[in-house]
């Protein structure tokens, strides 16, 4: 992947092994965003739709139901943009993303979502998250290693994205 900006556009080139990741994700994260927080995987609805606050808070049922409601919304409002993405990425064999500096927070959210996603749907805790070598990674399950493999490809992405945005940002995230 090779990454630029010029003036307010971020630019991901991307391989076409990367761009079809990168579509399969978008076309998860639209599906999943579609579905209603109770009509989700119990796990993925934890990470995504936590109430632990609303317990904190004290919120009633009604109100623990607004707040899901509205953080649903929140999250389906990136769905016209999700697909414009999407778009991009199927006109060839190695696509550009072409992103907005102003939407650029967007995208780093969805993609950590379907990070999220992925680590509940496949059990994958902190101390797997942190893994890096195929030694440690071999320890685990094909499919936790497919998800992981996923986790730590998008995760770079939002690192470029981040660097894009504020160079500076980028060299403290490296420390």
């Amino acid at each position: 992947m090779l990454s630029s900006r010029h003036k307010d556009t971020l630019t991901l080139g991307l391989s076409s092994f990367e761009s079809r990741i990168l579509r399969r994700v978008f076309t998860s994260i639209i599906q999943n965003y579609k579905i209603k927080p109770s009509q989700l995987d119990p796990k993925v609805a934890a990470v995504w739709y936590s109430t632990r606050g609303c317990e904190t808070a004290k919120m009633s049922a009604d109100e623990t139901r607004d707040w899901l409601e509205t953080l649903h919304g929140y999250k389906s409002a990136n769905l016209e943009l999700l697909e414009q993405w999407n778009k991009q990425l199927a006109q060839g064999k190695a696509a550009q993303l072409k992103v907005q500096l102003a939407q650029a927070a967007q995208l780093m959210i969805v993609l950590n979502d379907h990070r999220l996603f992925k680590a509940a749907r496949h059990d994958i805790d902190q101390a797997q998250m942190d893994m890096h070598s195929l030694a440690d990674m071999a320890t685990l399950k094909p499919a936790q290693q497919a998800a992981l493999y996923e986790i730590h490809f998008l995760a770079w992405i939002v690192e470029e994205l981040v660097g894009l945005i504020s160079p500076d940002a980028a060299n403290w995230m490296e420390k």
